[in-house]
C-alpha cells in the first residue's frame, strides 16, 4: 500500500466514524497531516509518514 492510499483510507475512517464528535476534517495532503476540529471546537492534528524502521520522537 502506498502512503497516499493509506491517507485516503485514514480519511475515510475518520469521516465515517461516529465514535468521535468530529465537526471538520481538513486534509493537508502535501504536508501529510489532517487537522481535526471537534464539535467543541478543540483541534488536533494527525500526521502520517511511511515507516522506515525508526520512530519519530515528536510525541
Amino acid at each position: 500500500m502506498t502512503h497516499d492510499e493509506f491517507k485516503d483510507y485514514l480519511f475515510d475512517i475518520l469521516n465515517e466514524t461516529d465514535k468521535l464528535p468530529i465537526l471538520d476534517i481538513n486534509a493537508h495532503d502535501q504536508e501529510n497531516f489532517f487537522l481535526i476540529t471537534l464539535k467543541d471546537f478543540s483541534e488536533f492534528t494527525i500526521t502520517t509518514s511511511p515507516y522506515n524502521g525508526t520512530l519519530n520522537s515528536n510525541a
